[in-house]
């Protein structure tokens, strides 16, 4: 999908749908401004329909082409002037979207929602809410070829350029990252997810080193060998480099990238796994992460760790009851070998500490304890540096990815 910015002249708009916002004390002065060319329509529809303009709400009125060439005006509510936030911008950019889809629109225009409040940074918030509302995971549709919307436009100055670019990025990246999460296990394993890696580094000019079975070995990743070994697809382990010329701190990042989990010998019902081509979205994370690095060039050393293999009931299984031991000379005893995550997780985070990073962080799918104690849609924080903590929980507020701190017991 097309994402621009374009001039504010209402009158000079076309397309299929125009939409602007309302804070629950009153419209948006661009609001104001349609619903004067449309003779009061969208505020007497306002009224009819009890319209309160709580975040998220929205209405839609056929604009007739009589005063707007846009075919449709939808009106979203903002919520309270004094709460809006970049997620609320967001927020209201995905009920639009819904809206949008029920009228078939292809081609929109929207307001700088939350511009008068949030200035350059609604730009922002309001690109990537359009970029992650509108996808959809269609590569295996018949009707994939079909465009359901085709350009959106923002109503805003030329100096919001950059953000809007910064809002593209994330967004894109995040869709990036979603698109191979939702690759079955037979589209990607962890042989196609080196593959990714290599093309990625390609593009942005990073540093791409790919562990094969040899090296492995060599190396003593033998939580990686021992998930792996009972699959046909072998386990990798990735190594993804980003060095700018100024580097002020140093940075490791871990995925977990198990492509596909039975859970081995210690085999799922089918219940639990249905969804298990997700387990790898940890790894997906650090690929799209990297994307967005090629794209935004910070100026901090980036290391992106895949530990990656598939965990299957095969006739070379790890099997509970082995004991594995580790480069750095711990070993573990297997109780389930459906508690793989932290198998090859452990090879990844021996790995990144000789890197001797300021941060390193470890993402994972890595257990269903935690959607018992925290929900579907909350991720579980364990860190061992409050600084690092509160920064991780602030980011989330702005981000609207909720992340919950849970307790690190000292061993």
């Amino acid at each position: 999908m097309e994402l621009r910015l374009i001039e504010r002249d209402i009158s000079k708009l076309k397309g299929d749908a125009l939409v602007v916002g309302a804070y629950e004390h009153g419209f948006t002065d661009m609001a104001k401004a349609v619903d004067k060319q449309m003779g009061r329509l969208l505020s007497a529809l306002a009224r009819d329909l009890a319209f309160k303009a709580k975040l998220s709400d929205t209405i839609y009125i056929p604009s007739h082409g009589k005063t707007l060439k846009v075919k449709n005006v939808i009106l979203v509510g903002l919520g309270k002037k004094g709460k809006l936030d970049e997620d609320a911008v967001r927020k209201a950019a995905s009920s639009s979207l819904k809206k949008v889809k029920e009228i078939k629109a292809k081609d929109i225009c929207f307001e700088a929602l939350g511009e008068d409040v949030l200035k350059e940074k609604g730009v922002k918030a309001l690109a990537e809410g359009i970029l992650l509302s509108s996808y959809e995971f269609r590569k295996y549709k018949k009707d994939k070829e079909k465009v359901h919307i085709k350009s959106a436009s923002i109503l805003a100055d030329k100096s919001t350029e950059k953000q809007l670019s910064l809002g593209k990025i994330l967004g894109e990246a995040t869709n990036f990252t979603r698109d191979i999460v939702n690759e079955p296990g037979n589209a990607i394993t962890p042989n196609e997810l080196a593959r990714i890696a290599k093309e990625i580094s390609r593009k942005y000019g990073f540093e791409c080193t790919v562990y094969g079975l040899k090296e492995l070995r060599k190396n003593k990743m033998n939580g990686i060998l021992a998930v792996g070994q009972g699959s046909k697809n072998p386990p990798k382990f990735i190594h993804i480099g980003y060095k700018p010329e100024r580097i002020k701190k140093r940075l490791v990042i871990i995925g977990k990238g198990i492509t596909f989990d039975s859970g081995g010998l210690n085999i799922k019902t089918q219940r639990s796994m249905k969804t298990m081509k997700c387990d790898k979205s940890g790894a997906c994370a650090v690929l799209g992460i990297m994307k967005a690095i090629g794209e935004l060039k910070p100026d901090v050393e980036v290391h992106g760790l895949i530990p990656t293999a598939e965990n299957m009931p095969g006739g070379e299984a790890f099997r509970p009851d082995d004991i594995i031991t580790f480069a750095n000379g711990k070993s573990v005893e297997i109780h389930s070998t459906d508690a793989e995550g932290r198998l090859i997780l452990a090879d990844a985070l021996i790995y990144g500490s000789k890197l001797k990073p300021n941060i390193m962080i470890d993402m994972a799918t890595l257990t269903g304890a935690c959607v018992v104690a925290l929900g579907n849609y909350t991720t579980g924080l364990f860190c061992n540096d409050d600084n690092l903590a509160r920064d991780l929980l602030n980011v989330s507020i702005r981000t609207g990815e909720k992340i919950w701190r849970l307790p690190l017991d000292e061993i």
